[in-house]
């Protein structure tokens, strides 16, 4: 069974046996929501008729809510709370530059993911790795980014091993997921980790046992979590497995930094040497930093992979974008090689990445949010939500309104290219990592993705690569692969292939 199908048979399950609690509880024991309409019926227990819904339907809810309470407020049921979900302008910059301790960015996520049981006390206590990907791991990703090069050269080698002119069908999420597992840890742990097949196994496997672990846990009441979350989490198995690739390297740092000191040559220019440089006090051990480094390939192996996908089936359902696309390319590598300033200014990449980030967006909400100012959260309209009230923006609904994007049901791979050709000025806002109150793909304000700049250099570097010595297409001629929804993810196809062949022109 695929991915996709144990997470619909868990979100379906879990959502069934919270709800058995709930009602046999009967009592709902978060704010006083009332005065926000809702989607979907309001009733102590009629409400989880809609968050059976949600589980399946939660881009049509968020639409209807879109539609019917337009620049307001609206509810959605999400089995063991309430979710409100704003749209407008205004509310979304109220939420992006609201400050930390009002509206929590932080409880919001770690809550979600459970973070303490499935990903470690230490990640949930004290979240400096942030500031170590938006400081360190952006500054460097010119320096190394002749690594991430290399790596996608070779995975494409390894994984794609091709025959003559012959088209071959090849997984695309599997095998996607692969090459961005290891050019990410080319970057973040270096060669030879990077390529040994049970540590990529296991930071595979984190990302689908936190998702999963972590909605298990957050079914049961608060009071239980402390006793249940331990046994339910995967956390001590995959530390386990992760001690025999990361113990060495870190223990090493560790040694060597205290006999030649923090700055001592030779110091590897990695993502592990820049979390020991921010790291302080009981973070500064190998246990925590281990943590560390499997959280950061966490974060950003899934969300890169999702996203990549998406974009790779619109690259093999749309064939007219890869001609031009293979022309940027040629010009700009002819002129100044591979660099990431060359890939950079590939701007018709960078014009399709957003594009496919906006119609086929992995998230269809963005900026989840815990109220946590304890007389609640004014906004600037007025309303005040209670404390303990989550929030979120509604991303789908807001990246296919035909206000914001003309046509926005069509998939214009050169949208963004053209808005961009068309002004003299304010022309980087149309950029794949520039976020705004009309693009959500990655946030927006103080907690906008802070990988997001590495992240575009290596998926628009993968579609380079793709183009300049690949042609591709759709298996089966069936045309692109339907996304699939569970929650609020939007995910692309888990099991449909790519015909790949060497470029014949």
């Amino acid at each position: 069974m695929d991915n996709i199908s144990d997470l619909k048979i868990a979100a379906l399950g879990l959502s069934g046996v919270a709800a058995l609690y709930l009602l046999i509880r009967n009592v709902y024991a978060g704010p006083r929501l009332d005065f926000i309409p809702t989607v979907g019926p309001s009733g102590s227990v009629a409400s989880y008729i809609g968050a059976f819904r949600y589980v399946f339907h939660a881009k049509e809810m968020f639409q209807e809510g879109y539609d019917k309470y337009p620049a307001t407020f609206f509810r959605v049921p999400v089995v063991d709370r309430w979710s409100v979900l704003v749209s407008g302008k205004q509310l979304i910059e109220d939420i992006a530059s609201a400050r930390e301790e009002d509206l929590s960015f932080h409880q919001s996520t770690n809550e979600f993911l459970q973070t303490r049981y499935t990903l470690g006390r230490g990640c949930e206590k004290d979240p400096y790795h942030p500031g170590v990907i938006r400081t360190s791991l952006t500054r460097n990703v010119g320096h190394r980014f002749p690594d991430v090069r290399d790596e996608i050269v070779s995975s494409f080698a390894d994984l794609i091993p091709l025959q003559g002119h012959d088209w071959l069908a090849v997984p695309a999420y599997d095998t996607m997921l692969q090459v961005i597992c290891r050019t990410s840890n080319r970057f973040f742990v270096g060669l030879p980790l990077c390529r040994d097949p049970d540590y990529l196994a296991l930071v595979n496997q984190v990302a689908m046992d936190v998702v999963v672990k972590a909605q298990l846990i957050n079914f049961l009441p608060a009071f239980l979590r402390p006793t249940l979350g331990p046994l339910i989490s995967s956390l001590k198995r995959n530390m386990r497995r992760a001690e025999k690739h990361l113990t060495p390297l870190v223990a090493e740092r560790l040694k060597k930094r205290e006999e030649l000191g923090k700055d001592w040559p030779g110091k590897p220019n990695d993502l592990i040497s820049w979390l020991m440089d921010a790291a302080q006090g009981d973070e500064l051990t190998i246990t925590a930093l281990m943590q560390r480094v499997i959280f950061v390939n966490f974060a950003a192996i899934r969300t890169s992979t999702d996203t990549f996908v998406h974009l790779l089936f619109d690259l093999a359902a749309y064939p007219s974008y890869i001609q031009p696309l293979r022309e940027e390319v040629e010009a700009l590598v002819k002129e100044e090689g591979w660099t990431k300033a060359s890939v950079g200014k590939m701007h018709k990449i960078d014009s399709f990445l957003r594009e496919s980030q906006r119609v086929h967006g992995i998230g269809t909400q963005s900026l989840g949010r815990k109220v946590v100012k304890p007389d609640g959260f004014t906004f600037s309209d007025g309303t005040t939500v209670p404390s303990g009230t989550y929030l979120h923006a509604t991303t789908w609904s807001l990246h296919h309104d035909p206000e914001l994007y003309p046509d926005p049901h069509v998939f214009d791979g050169f949208r963004f290219d053209k808005l961009r050709q068309s002004e003299e000025t304010g022309a980087a806002k149309y950029q794949a990592v520039t976020t705004s109150l009309d693009y959500l793909a990655f946030g927006h304000g103080v907690h906008s993705c802070p990988g997001r700049h590495m992240a575009v250099i290596e998926l628009k570097a993968i579609v380079a690569h793709i183009v300049l010595n690949y042609d591709i297409k759709v298996a089966n001629g069936e045309g692109r692969p339907a996304n699939q929804y569970i929650a609020s993810a939007c995910l692309p196809h888990a099991s449909a292939k790519v015909l790949f062949r060497k470029r014949q022109n």
